[in-house]
């Protein structure tokens, strides 16, 4: 019985640091979807704002999937030409998300 608790008891705190982890990274950029609003933090990360904040620099007009950071700069964009920036995540030498980014201040 006791090997039952233990089990129970480590997915509880599995559960429990799941949900701490989510909630610490939820207005992530990884987590923007198209039509999201977005801060830029720094010149590699991006939070998730509402539209209307003071600090909302872009909106998100495009996702592409399964792109090389490269193709991220050069054309994986193409498809939204009001794209003004990109932002990409992912492991370094391999595929990762693309989001296509319209300025939101001039």
């Amino acid at each position: 019985m006791s090997k039952v608790v233990k089990f129970v008891g480590s997915l509880v705190v599995l559960a429990i640091l799941a949900g701490v982890g989510w909630y610490l990274n939820r207005d992530s950029g990884e987590n923007a979807k198209v039509g999201d609003c977005l801060h830029q933090v720094s010149s590699s990360e991006v939070k998730i704002v509402k539209c209307d904040a003071a600090d909302a620099d872009f909106s998100v007009i495009g996702k592409v999937e399964n792109k090389k950071q490269t193709e991220a700069e050069q054309s994986a964009c193409d498809a939204f030409p009001e794209t003004a920036a990109t932002y990409w995540w992912g492991k370094a030498g391999q595929a990762g998300d693309v989001l296509c980014l319209k300025a939101l201040k001039a």
